[in-house]
């Protein structure tokens, strides 16, 4: 957790790192909310979510919490270290992020986003995957709390591509996209897979990437540990 400024680094306190971390977490929480609302193409693991809630009438909530739990697992697979701080982290995240983003799609679809002429709900979706970027970047380099998703994009990163997060994201999303096409193998339905969603697959690492240039650039990757 430090702040570039001038050349010089220097540990962000301990107030910064929360209000930068709550603007993070919002923006990405929000931003999922409002793709699954105008139902123009949400992030992968989002869209995933939806069609399995669409298939099972089980929650998005919870379908987004056990996508954190599984990456959890992942992450200690890959690292040989079952850290209890980093995973309850990584937990408290994932819990806070699945029910925000269920309250924020909710909301959004009770107050008719999702009845807007498509021209709206299309900006209105490129909106909401752009703001998912800047909240990933922003988590991502303050390293505070995690989602287990992020976490695990974060460590394919720099372990395995040396830092070219197009790349791992990509790697990441292929995954959920895989979720959605068995669900509508099986059910015959599939929501929330639109222009938003190629948008998010192809471009989401670029976006990440120029987020953690442009959105608070003197806040710096800390060392992954």
């Amino acid at each position: 957790m430090y702040q570039n400024r001038n050349g010089a680094l220097r540990p962000l306190t301990r107030n910064e790192t929360i209000q930068l971390f709550t603007l993070g977490l919002m923006l990405n929480a929000f931003g999922n909310g409002l793709t699954v609302a105008v139902n123009m193409g949400s992030a992968p693991w989002t869209a995933a979510a939806a069609n399995l809630n669409n298939w099972t009438n089980q929650s998005i909530d919870l379908f987004l919490f056990l996508f954190g739990i599984t990456a959890i697992l992942i992450i200690g697979g890959l690292t040989h270290d079952w850290d209890v701080k980093r995973f309850g982290g990584n937990l408290i995240f994932a819990i806070l992020f699945s029910f925000l983003v269920g309250s924020a799609a909710r909301i959004f679809i009770n107050i008719g986003i999702g009845s807007l002429p498509l021209a709206w709900r299309l900006g209105l979706d490129f909106l909401g995957i752009g703001l998912i970027g800047c909240g990933i970047s922003m988590t991502q380099r303050l390293q505070f709390l995690l989602h287990p998703l992020d976490d695990l994009t974060n460590i394919i990163r720099f372990k395995y591509f040396r830092g070219n997060v197009i790349v791992a994201q990509t790697l990441n999303f292929l995954v959920p996209l895989t979720i959605a096409v068995i669900v509508w193998l099986n059910s015959g339905q599939l929501i929330a897979i639109n222009l938003g969603t190629i948008l998010a697959f192809i471009g989401m690492g670029y976006l990440i990437q120029q987020a953690d240039h442009y959105v608070f650039p003197h806040l710096v990757h800390k060392p992954l540990k």
